[in-house]
């Protein structure tokens, strides 16, 4: 294999430094959803996390253009998610999302930005772990909550902000807010990063 194909430790270290920048945009996206939308919005987290971090993901393949990188900065997520004490299987989404990132981008070789916008949206997805089973596995989601110390009053307003098209809604805002941001992001690194020398 092409050692400039391959991750070195150089490498880990950007991945490093923008999945922190990553994880802390997809926090901060998750309080302004709160702050935005009324009731237990936090199905609407993974859309907003998708309009704000297009600019680290497309810094990021930038700078390291291999096959890994995508899948580690999305798997630190879910890694997370799983640590937390959030329902086990949030995990796989992030897991999954980023290495169908990674394929579609090397796919198209890093450098199409047709192929990265479809691979950051296809990325974005990995934010959709814990809001999967509050959508289809309400039971287990309810059994969590208890299990973190919630109580009964908790519970009923996290479901009365859920409605039939709940998830509908969610996931085609996760996908026009991801085409929104991926776009903003390619516009960004074009306009500032590579003008200041950064990629």
């Amino acid at each position: 294999m092409n050692r400039n194909k391959i991750i070195h430790i150089p490498d880990l270290i950007s991945i490093g430094i923008y999945s922190a920048l990553y994880f802390i945009l997809v926090g901060v996206a998750e309080m302004l959803v709160v702050v935005i939308v009324p009731g237990y919005s936090y199905s609407y987290s993974p859309a907003m996390s998708a309009l704000m971090t297009g600019a680290v993901f497309m810094l990021m393949v930038a700078k390291v253009p291999k096959f890994g990188a995508i899948t580690i900065m999305g798997s630190v997520l879910g890694l997370f998610f799983f640590l937390s004490g959030l329902f086990p299987f949030a995990l796989v989404p992030s897991v999954v999302a980023a290495v169908l990132a990674d394929v579609v981008a090397y796919i198209f070789k890093y450098k199409s930005k047709i192929g990265l916008l479809l691979s950051y949206v296809i990325f974005s997805f990995n934010t959709t772990g814990p809001i999967i089973q509050l959508l289809f596995s309400p039971d287990s989601y309810v059994a969590n909550l208890k299990e973190r110390g919630k109580d009964a009053s908790y519970i009923q307003n996290v479901f009365e902000s859920i409605s039939n098209y709940t998830g509908a809604l969610a996931f085609v805002s996760l996908i026009i807010a991801a085409i929104i941001g991926g776009l903003f992001g390619q516009k960004m690194l074009k306009k500032h990063f590579i003008k200041a020398g950064i990629v």
